[in-house]
């Protein structure tokens, strides 16, 4: 038995240009307002540490900081379905992220999905929920994580 419950078409448009602006932001040494595309009880779970929007806010005023660091974030495979209440849905997003600080760089630093619930608050879409799983390169993500985190080459 399947879980697929598919949203309308405007739902689903919306959603990606939401999945996009996050990835420009981060992209683009914006990551400083990327808490502004979450609920206000938004959290952000994976190799960043579990975040809400205050957490969030801090880590993306740190990682804007940090120009000298290039990442290039690919997407596909967009799955979702419709929520158990109204006026949220959940999806799974296949991603590579390429970054300049990973060895070589012409290979994907990470590879995963993110797994993530997204609410219409006010007639806007926004991440109540974003998980990030590394499925390949995860000790990347760890050590770029490390890095931002001002810890050195290191994962902890």
């Amino acid at each position: 038995m399947t879980d697929y419950r598919p949203v309308p078409a405007i739902t689903r448009v919306e959603i990606e240009q939401l999945i996009s602006e996050m990835l420009y932001r981060l992209d683009h040494d914006q990551a400083d307002t990327t808490w502004e595309l979450y609920t206000e009880d938004g959290v952000s779970v994976g190799p960043m540490g579990d975040m809400d929007r205050e957490a969030m806010k801090a880590w993306g005023a740190k990682r804007a900081l940090q120009t000298d660091i290039v990442g290039r974030h690919f997407i596909g495979a967009i799955r979702l379905v419709a929520g158990d209440v109204p006026d949220e849905v959940r999806g799974t997003v296949q991603y590579l992220t390429f970054r300049d600080a990973n060895e070589p760089s012409t290979q994907p630093a990470s590879v995963g999905e993110f797994r993530e619930v997204y609410r219409r608050v006010d007639g806007d879409w926004r991440y109540a929920r974003r998980e990030i799983v590394p499925v390949f390169g995860g000790q990347a993500a760890a050590a770029h994580a490390a890095r931002l985190a001002g810890r050195g080459e290191q994962a902890t």
